[in-house]
């Protein structure tokens, strides 16, 4: 038994994947992703490609678990501020 080309209606060998003759392929499995890639070549936009990523070296890219808090950066003004409140007024009552 053998296969025929679709495109010149050459016989192959079963075993060939690509006619002998024209080099087309002989398998539907194989001549439907050489549509899809020519399609594919012919519409870009309708197949975008993933965006590259550069690298450069920094650890942007990996994402943080949590958000920092804002509120503990404000604890250590109002600690300096109260102490130096109690500076002032200690002063003043000392002199």
């Amino acid at each position: 038994m053998s296969k025929y080309c679709p495109e010149c209606r050459q016989a192959n060998e079963d075993s060939r994947i690509f006619c002998s003759c024209c080099g087309a392929a002989l398998d539907a499995n194989v001549r439907l992703v050489q549509d899809l890639e020519k399609v594919s070549k012919i519409n870009p936009k309708e197949t975008p490609a993933p965006p590259k990523k550069a690298d450069d070296g920094d650890f942007d890219d990996i994402p943080r678990t949590s958000k920092p808090d804002k509120k503990m950066n404000v604890i250590p003004w109002i600690v300096l501020g109260v102490l130096v409140i109690a500076a002032a007024v200690g002063f003043f009552l000392l002199r």
